[in-house]
Formats: structure tokens, C-alpha cells, sequence
């Protein structure tokens, strides 16, 4: 007898949505198909109606991020708790090198926080912010064990997060050698720090203004040139949370072009605009890159439908409000970031199924499929097939909820999706076979989430396959 069956469920894979059944043993998908010829299981869960999705995969949080004076209300147990409630079964964080440190000892020091603390499984990508002989030297390690995705900053200078642009050709360089995959935070940090200092010159301190010296040409500019120096190397690339319709037409450009370029927008930009700084609640908005204007939220839907644009994670930051008035009397002084990872699977069904910007096989791709595939964990997970690891997410179409931070478990005092009603909500999650949360009850365990190591195909690197 085998451990657990799905039965009956609308299952969606990458082209199709079926009603079938599934049958999982010691972790993995054993079997799939009519109700009638399944094993039977210990344990039988009957999805009739409801959909049943692969568990979704977060490419991009920030757990117990420490930053701008301010260090998120969460830990690796707690932030993997919350994040399955949601759906999510993966996550990836980042390991940021220390000045004068490897990064193989930021890797080394994450690991201590996480392994034995999450309920799901993770990941990490190096952050590289010191491009020394040595750190030169461990880029072929690092990918060797498992961790071939880097992420860098071309903004935060006076964080000592920010690299030059000779640094960035080069981590390119190394990482294209040893079968790599570069992605950045991009900004011009020039002509941000330059708005900045005259808004604030002027007495502008307004959490509008946060937007306002970080206009979309600070953004356009830097992914240009991103792309540009990527071509030059011919190298693949990344862009974490794009936010510009500017930035969604160079993406489908160089695509068509049949170049392996990467986008990545977050939940957050789908569904709120820069009208929300405007707000007397508008400094706990302030994030980085800033909210756009509607016709950027539009662009951002299009490049999700027709393919330009392939991730959409949650950019996952705890900051709560009271840490938020760090910078009430000036807007450079806000710790930059938002919550809200365990709503990104109903917040997309609602704003996306629902309002047919894109179908349910679509969502399926964004929130778990194509980040599989980009950051090396395709077939593992990101797909509901015979031998891929059982992460399942059982998703009620008609369940109707109201966000609030009741909803949340990080004790928030506030969300920027509060007060938002959303139309389809997860019911049960399942992590390697295991039932982590059913009908809202917690049934996980701490440590069960393991450390994943992975490898990115040569031909994602080559050219743009999801």
C-alpha cells in the first residue's frame, strides 16, 4: 500500500489540465492517471473540483533580512511556515558576501540559519560584492556545489552592496564559463542619488518622492545596459523584479532575437501602483525598484501572457509598519521592502485566471514551472510527472477570502494587500508526500525542508527556453 492519493482532482500540467488522479509514495509521484486503477493509499484526498497544481516555487525572498536599520520580523522556520500556507514548496534566498569575506562563508553562515529550521525545501544565491582574486577563484565551487545563480547590485552603494560595472562583465565572464547564470538588481545609482539628494535639497521628503527620484529611467537604463553587457559576452541573464513597460519590450526583443534573457516581475507590482505612495500609509509602500504607474502594471500582464516575461516571485521582505517610521520624517530613510509571500498564489489566480489575463497553465509556469527550470530544479520540482518530487498544492477555485493581517502568521501590523478579496485560495499543501497544511491547520515539522543543490541546463544558458 502506498502512502498517499489524489483523486479526482482538475490536474494542471505545463499544456494541458486534466481530471486525474495521482499516486505518491516515499516523496515522489509514482503513478498518475484514472481513479479507477490507482493503488490504494494509507491516506486518500479527494480534490473533486478543485485544482491541483505543482507546489510553486519562490525564487526571490529576503528572510530575517537585516537592512536600512531594520531586521524582518521572520526566521527561516517561520518565514517556510508561512510561505507553504500559501502554496509555495521551494524557496530560494540569498547568501551576501561580507567585505573582506568569501562568499563561500556567507553561504556557509545562511545554511547554519537554515538547515534544521524549514518546513520546505530552499536554496540560495550567491551575492557577490567584493570581486577579489579569492572570490574569483570560488565561482567554479560554488557551482559545483549546487549554487550556480548570483545575484548583484548595481545600486545600495552606501550599503557596500553596489558593484562597478568591470565587476559585473566579469562575474558574467565566470559564470558563463562554469555554466552559470548572473541575475541583478538594476538601477542607475547615479542619477538616483543624484534625484535624491535634490528632492531632499528642496525639503521633499514625502513617501512619494521615493518614486519620483527613482523614475523608470533609472530602471530602463540599467537593464539596458545589463542586456548589453550580456550580449557583449554572450551570456545568459536574469533580471530580478522588472517593473517597467521599457524593461517588457527590451525583454521580448532580445528573446525573439534568441537570446537567453530572463525576466522575473513581483506580486506586488502587478496589483499595487505608485498611487499607493500617495497615501497617509504610503512610506510602508517604499520599495526597490518603486511602484509604477498603470500603464507599467498592463505591460507586465502582456509579457505574461505571451511569454516575455517568466517569474513572478514575491520579493518577500517583514517589514512591519513600526519599522517602517524609522523613516517617517524622510523618504531615504524607509527600510525598502514589502510582505506578503503566502498570498502570491490567490492574489495571481484572482487578478490573473479570474480576469483572463492568463490561464490556469500559465499560473502554473510563473509561480512554479519556469523558475524550476531557470534556477536548476527542473524536473525535480515544477511539474506534476511520474518521478518528480510530490509537491502538490490543492487550490479551491470558489474559495472567496479578505485579506487581513489575521490571515498572516508573522504578527504583521500591516499588509499591502490588506483589505484586498480574492477568489481562489489554497487548501492543502504537500511537501515530498507530506501533508504540511490542510484546511488551514499546520501539520509540518521543522528541519523537514531540506538544502537543495542545483544544476542549470546548457540550454536554458543557450537560449531562452521558458
Amino acid at each position: 500500500m502506498i502512502e498517499l492519493v489524489i483523486k479526482n482532482g482538475k490536474v494542471v500540467f505545463p499544456s494541458d489540465t486534466i481530471e486525474t488522479s495521482i499516486a505518491i509514495d516515499q516523496g515522489k509521484i509514482v503513478a498518475i492517471g484514472s481513479s479507477s486503477i490507482m493503488p490504494r493509499g494509507v491516506k486518500s484526498l479527494d480534490a473533486e473540483g478543485k485544482f491541483v497544481l505543482p507546489g510553486c516555487i519562490d525564487p526571490h525572498v529576503h528572510v530575517r533580512d537585516v537592512f536600512m536599520g531594520a531586521t524582518a520580523n521572520d526566521d527561516f522556520f517561520l518565514a517556510s511556515k508561512a510561505t507553504s500556507l500559501g502554496g509555495t514548496t521551494t524557496i530560494i534566498d540569498f547568501a551576501i558576501q561580507k567585505k573582506a569575506c568569501l562568499p563561500i562563508d556567507a553561504v556557509q553562515e545562511r545554511r547554519a540559519e537554515a538547515d534544521g529550521e524549514v518546513v520546505i525545501d530552499y536554496s540560495l544565491h550567491p551575492s557577490i560584492t567584493d570581486l577579489t582574486p579569492e572570490t574569483i577563484d570560488q565561482f567554479k565551487e560554488l557551482i559545483d556545489l549546487g549554487l550556480p545563480s548570483f545575484k548583484l547590485f548595481l545600486v545600495y552603494r552606501k550599503d557596500g552592496l553596489m558593484v562597478d560595472d568591470g565587476t559585473l562583465l566579469k562575474v558574467f565572464e565566470e559564470t558563463k564559463a562554469h555554466g552559470g547564470l548572473v541575475g541583478l538588481h538594476a538601477e542607475n545609482v547615479a542619477i538616483i542619488d543624484y534625484l535624491r539628494d535634490e528632492a531632499l535639497r528642496k525639503g521633499h521628503r514625502k513617501a512619494i518622492y521615493h518614486a519620483y527620484t527613482r523614475p523608470p529611467i533609472t530602471e530602463a537604463e540599467a537593464v539596458n545596459r545589463a542586456i548589453f553587457l550580456a550580449n557583449h559576452l554572450n551570456a545568459p541573464y536574469y533580471n530580478f523584479h522588472l517593473t517597467i513597460k521599457e524593461g517588457v519590450e527590451m525583454f521580448r526583443e532580445e528573446r525573439k532575437r534568441g537570446r537567453p534573457m530572463y525576466a522575473e516581475t513581483c506580486t506586488h507590482y502587478l496589483v499595487k501602483t505608485i498611487e499607493d505612495l500617495k497615501g497617509s500609509k504610503g512610506i510602508n509602500f517604499i520599495c526597490n525598484p518603486p511602484l509604477r504607474q498603470e500603464e507599467d502594471q498592463k505591460a507586465l500582464w502582456k509579457g505574461l501572457a505571451d511569454g516575455t516575461v517568466s517569474v513572478v516571485s514575491s520579493d518577500q521582505v517583514a517589514f512591519t509598519a513600526e519599522m517602517k517610521k524609522l523613516g517617517e520624517d524622510s523618504f531615504d530613510m524607509v527600510p525598502n521592502g514589502v510582505p506578503g509571500h503566502e498570498f502570491r498564489l490567490p492574489i495571481l489566480f484572482s487578478e490573473g485566471v479570474r480576469k483572463k489575463r492568463i490561464n490556469i497553465n500559465r499560473l502554473s509556469e510563473i509561480t512554479s514551472t519556469n523558475a524550476a527550470k531557470i534556477f536548476g530544479l527542473y524536473p525535480k520540482k515544477g511539474i506534476i510527472n511520474v518521478g518528480s518530487d510530490a509537491d502538490i498544492v490543492i487550490f479551491d477555485p470558489n474559495l472567496k477570502k479578505t485579506i487581513t493581517t489575521e490571515d498572516s502568521l508573522y504578527s504583521m501590523d500591516w499588509y499591502p494587500y490588506e483589505g484586498m478579496t480574492v477568489k481562489g485560495y489554497p487548501v492543502i499543501t504537500i511537501s515530498k508526500g507530506k501533508i504540511i497544511w490542510e484546511n488551514g491547520e499546520f501539520q509540518g515539522k521543522k528541519g523537514d525542508g531540506e538544502f537543495l543543490r542545483r544544476t542549470i541546463s546548457q540550454d536554458l544558458l543557450r537560449t531562452p527556453v521558458v
